[in-house]
């Protein structure tokens, strides 16, 4: 954890954290993240809100909570964002920040038009300086917005995410490819590319060689996530003969569509549903497990990813354009460019036959390549980043 700096209490600064969704409401890798980096720079000795529309107003470690909107965040039944519950986050946030005493806006990039909304507030706020630091995990291309919402309403996101990748004073990115298309739209623009968000400092060197039946799948059970693809690629495997349980972890809207299809393809005594488990009950369904099956088509950074590396599972990735979590290059191997279940089965034997192989693989990557994607050293990156100006 970063240990808090010691200043003058005069230049203590106020710091707003913006992000729709809050851990452990949402179970998400980016939730846990901003849930993490607010009690890490409330440490640092910042005065940290969290501005959410989760319902969620209270103190939590050290961070004042407090919920902007009357209703709680969700996605919609088709497991998308809904564009008119984005602008009226958007709307909120004008309003709450017009009457904030801050320093610093620290915001996460989705929903995209609430930036618009935090720059309009800022702007209207000129009498003091202001840092607003937008955080991009993702940067969608526009076959990925028109996929998603439709090549109308999906043309006109893309251009809508182009103008606001000039928002921001600062704009903070985890992986190559979205520094880089950082840079190209904003070519006099200050971009700090972060190491990363990995939470805990310390490896769990108990972990040790033996032969695991398992197989688990831990996301969101949204259509992104495709979580039937997954189904599907096991259900193949099981008739090479494999023997053990396919653990799906995660809730969504999905959830009634998955159980359905798992009872209609007579698979209920192999593929098992897990909702909202504790981090323990977790480790423990990752103990058992031989590989993570990851079909996810876009990924952030890929938290979940080097939380199964630690508890020595190699996982088996989709190589999307969106899916940057193939950046972090675990197991190689298992990175697949076909998105077809025959193909995926194919890798699940492959992990499943080599499972010392890959074990060393992932030990080899832990050693070389996690101290070096710590969130302490982004944090104290952002940390010296805002003193070095406002100080």
């Amino acid at each position: 954890m970063v240990q808090a700096n010691q200043f003058d209490s005069k230049k203590y600064m106020k710091i707003i954290l913006v992000c729709e969704a809050v851990f452990p409401e949402n179970k998400g890798g980016l939730e846990r993240w901003m849930h993490w980096l607010g009690k890490s720079l409330s440490n640092c000795g910042y005065d940290v809100t969290y501005f959410n529309s989760k319902l969620i107003t209270e103190m939590r470690e050290n961070v004042k909570y407090k919920s902007i909107t009357n209703r709680a965040w969700s996605y919609t039944q088709k497991g998308k964002r809904s564009i008119f519950r984005s602008f009226v986050f958007g709307f909120k946030l004008f309003s709450n920040l017009l009457k904030s005493d801050y320093d610093v806006v620290y915001a996460t990039q989705a929903p995209i038009i609430s930036l618009f909304f935090i720059n309009a507030a800022n702007l209207l706020k000129m009498h003091k300086k202001r840092i607003l630091i937008v955080e991009w995990l993702e940067i969608w291309s526009l076959n990925y917005w028109q996929s998603y919402l439709g090549n109308i309403i999906g043309t006109f996101a893309f251009l809508v995410q182009n103008l606001s990748l000039k928002i921001g004073n600062i704009k903070i990115s985890f992986t190559n490819k979205i520094s880089m298309r950082l840079v190209k739209s904003n070519p006099r623009s200050e971009i700090l590319k972060l190491p990363g968000i990995i939470m805990e400092e310390k490896i769990n060197n108990e972990i040790i060689l033996k032969h695991r039946n398992d197989i688990i799948f831990l996301s969101r059970f949204i259509e992104e996530k495709q979580p039937i693809l997954a189904i599907d690629s096991v259900i193949q495997f099981k008739k090479s003969g494999w023997q053990g349980i396919f653990n799906i972890i995660g809730t969504g809207p999905l959830l009634a569509e998955i159980r359905e299809y798992i009872i209609s393809k007579k698979a209920e005594s192999y593929i098992k549903i897990y909702v909202n488990i504790s981090d323990q009950e977790v480790k423990e369904k990752f103990t058992s497990s031989f590989v993570l099956l990851h079909t996810s088509r876009r990924e952030g950074f890929g938290l979940s990813i080097v939380e199964a590396a630690v508890q020595g599972v190699p996982q088996i990735l989709l190589n999307y354009d969106e899916n940057l979590s193939t950046e972090l290059a675990i197991v190689p191997d298992l990175i697949c460019d076909s998105f077809k279940f025959q193909h995926i089965s194919d890798k699940l034997k492959e992990a499943y036959s080599n499972q010392e192989k890959y074990f060393y693989t992932v030990q080899n990557w832990l050693e070389k390549r996690y101290p070096d994607l710590l969130g302490t050293t982004s944090v104290s990156i952002i940390d010296r980043r805002i003193r070095s100006i406002l100080g």
